[in-house]
């Protein structure tokens, strides 16, 4: 990479970096419930664009791009960490920084009811409430039909609220 080009990539990596850092830090943290590792991952991300060798220019939808190479890459983490899960009462256990607290107990709270649905449903509310995409967004970034998409919200919005219901009333 000649020195102009890559001050030019330069440029427009800071660029990306101070518009969608802190959004891109929540999606992979919500995915992960680890810090370093969401850290890890979007910085990993962010330096694989910097050194591809595609043009940025000719990325379409960068806000797409970069949440499709996040989920992806959470995905590679939860294959290679499977084995080593801690449970939900042991990590609320876990020494945190008081930075990262609200964070994770927020995390902590949407686990618990998302480990109930199925990996498909709960994919689907994360994208819509925690990351704000719409349906056809979600469609296209999981690859699958918009009104599937609805579907698996539907449903598994439905067992949420059945769930703390069943709660509420002490069951």
């Amino acid at each position: 990479m000649e020195q102009t080009e890559a001050q030019t990539r330069l440029g427009q990596l800071e660029r990306i970096v101070d518009a969608w850092q802190d959004y891109l830090f929540r999606f992979a943290y919500m995915r992960t419930g680890i810090r370093e590792e969401a850290e890890d991952i979007v910085q990993d991300v962010l330096l694989r664009l910097f050194r591809s060798e595609e043009a940025l220019e000719h990325v379409s939808d960068l806000k797409f791009y970069l949440l499709r190479s996040i989920s992806n890459r959470c995905r590679d983490w939860h294959r290679r960490h499977r084995i080593s899960k801690v449970s939900l009462d042991a990590a609320a256990g876990l020494c945190i920084q008081e930075e990262d607290r609200d964070i994770r107990e927020e995390y902590l709270r949407v686990k618990r009811l998302l480990d109930l649905l199925p990996e498909r449903q709960a994919e689907v509310i994360r994208l819509k409430c925690n990351d704000g995409l719409t349906f056809t967004e979600i469609a296209c970034l999981t690859g699958v039909s918009e009104s599937t998409v609805k579907s698996r919200y539907r449903y598994g919005i439905r067992h949420i609220n059945e769930q703390l219901e069943r709660e509420g009333n002490g069951e």
